[in-house]
């Protein structure tokens, strides 16, 4: 079968995923030919089907699927699979190719079963001018949950919302929101009650002492904080129908209340662990679980359709003793501060811990689902660090299917896409069931043409580097840096200006290269702070660097201010700097030193 062109499409349907599944294929045929072309494409709804399938025959190519967004995948699959697409990073499909395609008769693409069901984003910075183009990249990476904060998606309006929609994309209002259903400023005055008993004292929640409101949670076991939580969540999905799901997660950080009854659902002795970074306070899994339990059979009498997510993260990471995940449960496991140096199914001091929660977890399904919380990007600050998963997260998948894990969503931004892309594909095509030793030299063909080896020698290095740093690692600065050499980051630039210099005009190539140097400067700079030989006027050249890039997809550069007014905070006051001021925090990276090194 020949196609030169766009194709005419066969039949008729008003089902507004169906129309941009042919708006899109028509498009694509167009950009890659130039024009109008002899051939038919005919879209079929299959339900025996697990996935979309593609096929050719005659003059037609013929998608079919179980629904609408799987019919629009295999438009997508299609296109990258035979028309010379490759859709790495929004806004921005990579197109290579010219002239007529021939198409063997038959099968083309096999439909295949779906791994996982969940497979996404976490959101954490509001909708912007660049969410359709987000909306699009997901659902050509065939992408399906996006989580993001409650007071983001409140300013997402309804177009907005419908880009998403019509793509299969589910959004899970919810992250950190205990303050959203139970905001101080509409409760504190007449029911201090519901607020966290601390020290024998009603604290009061302030909005704008933190943005996290670290350390400062609800009375959980207060009977009329939970009604009213689920008559606020009630409410709030008549405001907005289109969602099907509600969350119910603590606010960032600790907190919890000591009420006397309260207190009966922890033990103060019983501290959290180092891997879960809670060994400075108690186990708070027990009086969390119980209001999520609570919670949810109340939200199910009235609402059965809705599923209630919560998290499972730092002293509440593990499920409490009976905890069933029923039907309108999903925990949201988070493994944070994980050790990127190995799977999390490796042998491994932090790990090895993680993975014993997760199967847990999954031994809890009664019907609910477990999705974890990824932090493909590093953790808590997005600096742009080497993470260099693109391998290690097929090797996972396979784990988390065969413990039961529902799926995976990561956080990530689109400023540092050239950083961080090549994972967030490379989870993408794992969450569909794709394999490791077909999709990665797929991905380095794509990226880098002839020079895929060299690619993937560039990856390759800065994995290295990052295991150079010890038996473990976590991916902040101070892990990083204080544990390998100068000498590799310069090697990594030579690396990356070897690839700029064979495609000079390639926008990723040259962003690599000031990836590169920007590891480098970093180390140097690093280095000289902690000689004593730099201080806060070469903090400054650093981070105008960084800001010298703004037109770059390597920096989100509003991260990157108050992590370096950290650092010259520490300067001024004579104090060790280690990562964000934070006492609790720089107390772990102290333990991460023994522990990282393998002590």
């Amino acid at each position: 079968m020949l196609i030169d062109g766009s194709p005419v499409l066969t039949g008729s349907f008003t089902d507004p995923t169906m129309v941009l599944a042919a708006e899109e294929l028509r498009a694509l045929s167009l950009r890659r030919f130039g024009s109008a072309g002899t051939w038919q494409a005919h879209f079929e709804i299959d339900g025996k089907l697990p996935s979309f399938e593609v096929r050719a025959a005659g003059n037609t190519l013929t998608i079919s699927g179980p629904t609408p967004v799987e019919i629009l995948y295999g438009v997508y699959d299609f296109a990258e699979k035979f028309l010379g697409y490759f859709f790495f990073e929004p806004g921005r499909d990579i197109l290579e190719g010219e002239g007529p395609v021939e198409l063997p008769s038959g099968c083309l693409i096999p439909a295949r079963e779906v791994p996982f069901t969940v497979r996404g984003f976490i959101q954490e910075y509001p909708f912007d001018d660049d969410s359709p183009q987000l909306a699009d990249w997901m659902a050509k990476n065939k992408l399906n949950f996006l989580n993001v904060w409650m007071k983001y998606y409140d300013g997402l309006d309804h177009k907005g919302r419908e880009a998403f929609r019509i793509r299969g994309i589910e959004i899970q209002s919810g992250h950190h929101n205990f303050d959203y259903w139970i905001p101080a400023k509409k409760y504190y005055k007449t029911h201090p009650e519901y607020f966290a008993e601390i020290n024998g004292v009603r604290i009061k929640p302030e909005a704008d002492e933190n943005a996290l409101l670290l350390g400062k949670q609800l009375c959980t076991t207060n009977p009329g904080v939970r009604a009213e939580i689920v008559k606020n969540m009630v409410a709030y999905i008549e405001r907005n129908p289109e969602l099907h799901s509600v969350a119910l997660h603590p606010n960032d950080g600790f907190g919890w209340c000591e009420c006397g009854e309260c207190s009966k659902f922890y033990d103060k002795s019983k501290k959290g662990d180092l891997y879960s970074l809670s060994t400075h306070v108690y186990i708070a899994n027990r009086i969390y679980h119980d209001m999520v339990r609570d919670v949810a059979a109340q939200l199910g009498k009235v609402r059965p359709d809705l599923t209630l997510y919560f998290g499972a993260y730092i002293n509440y990471c593990r499920p409490s003793p009976g905890l069933k995940l029923t039907p309108n449960l999903t925990a949201l496991f988070a493994p944070y501060w994980r050790c990127i140096n190995h799977r999390i199914d490796e042998e491994c001091p932090i790990n090895s811990h993680y993975a014993d929660d997760i199967r847990a977890w999954c031994e809890c399904k009664a019907g609910g689902k477990v999705v974890i919380y990824e932090y493909y990007m590093g953790v808590n600050f997005y600096l742009s660090l080497p993470q260099i998963f693109h391998r290690t997260i097929f090797k996972e998948c396979a784990f988390y299917r065969s413990i039961g894990v529902d799926g995976i969503a990561t956080q990530f931004h689109p400023p540092h896409w050239s950083v961080y892309g090549i994972n967030f594909v490379a989870m993408a095509k794992a969450l569909r069931g794709e394999k490791e030793e077909e999709a990665v030299p797929w991905m380095m063909q794509r990226l880098f043409g002839a020079d895929a080896a060299e690619g993937e020698a560039f990856y390759a290095h800065l994995r290295s580097i990052c295991t150079s740093a010890g038996p473990c690692h976590v991916p902040y600065p101070y892990a990083l840096f204080s544990r390998t050499e100068l000498a590799p980051y310069a090697q990594a630039v030579k690396l990356a200006e070897a690839l700029l210099a064979k495609s000079p005009r390639s926008r990723f190539r040259r962003e690599l290269r000031i990836w590169a140097e920007y590891l480098y400067r970093y180390k140097a700079l690093f280095d000289a702070y902690h000689a004593g030989c730099a201080g806060i006027p070469e903090v400054d050249q650093l981070l105008a660097w960084v800001h010298s890039h703004r037109d770059t997809r390597v920096f989100v550069h509003s991260r990157f201010d108050p992590y370096f007014e950290a650092w010259r905070t520490a300067i001024r006051q004579g104090k060790e700097y280690l990562h964000f001021n934070l006492d609790w925090e720089d107390d772990y990276i102290r333990q991460h030193r023994k522990l990282l090194n393998g002590k």
